[in-house]
């Protein structure tokens, strides 16, 4: 075999492996985003949302993350999408998740609630004007996610 013959098919063989990679990536971002896919989203899910609450008063939970964001990542892995803590916001909280980098409206919003760093977790109720900032993210466990929460709906 010639060199040129075997380096021809280790190109090939090489962009077929990264062609499987990316599209593995790209599965993998959309589990990720299907792990809230109950959860309203961006400049429209936070209007509907905003108009819920107001209808019903139950209060919104703000999730501002990131796609480069490694704890915005394991937030919604581990947490967000964890059967007892979507159980506990099911049916009293309107969920809402944020990238402030979607779009001009979107980066408004985290800019109109102060966000300084993702992942930031906020449980707003507009009625009253209270916001309530869920201060730990990292290296908890659903159940305290769940009492920072139930902490929060008692300030709103």
């Amino acid at each position: 075999m010639s060199k040129q013959f075997v380096l021809k098919y280790l190109l090939i063989f090489l962009g077929i492996g990264l062609a499987i990679t990316f599209v593995l990536s790209q599965l993998g971002r959309y589990a990720n985003d299907a792990s809230l896919d109950n959860w309203d989203s961006n400049f429209q899910g936070y209007v509907k949302s905003s108009r819920m609450q107001l209808a019903s008063g139950q209060p919104m939970l703000l999730f501002f993350y990131t796609d480069w964001c490694p704890n915005c990542k394991k937030l919604r892995e581990e947490i967000l999408s964890h059967t007892e803590v979507k159980l506990f916001i099911e049916g009293q909280i309107h969920p809402v998740k944020i990238n402030p980098e979607a779009g001009a409206y979107e980066n408004q919003l985290a800019e109109d609630y102060k966000v300084m760093g993702y992942p930031t977790i906020l449980l707003v109720d507009e009625k009253t004007g209270n916001t309530q900032w869920i201060k730990q993210t990292s290296n908890i466990s659903p159940a305290q996610f769940i009492q920072q929460l139930q902490n929060a709906l008692v300030k709103t």
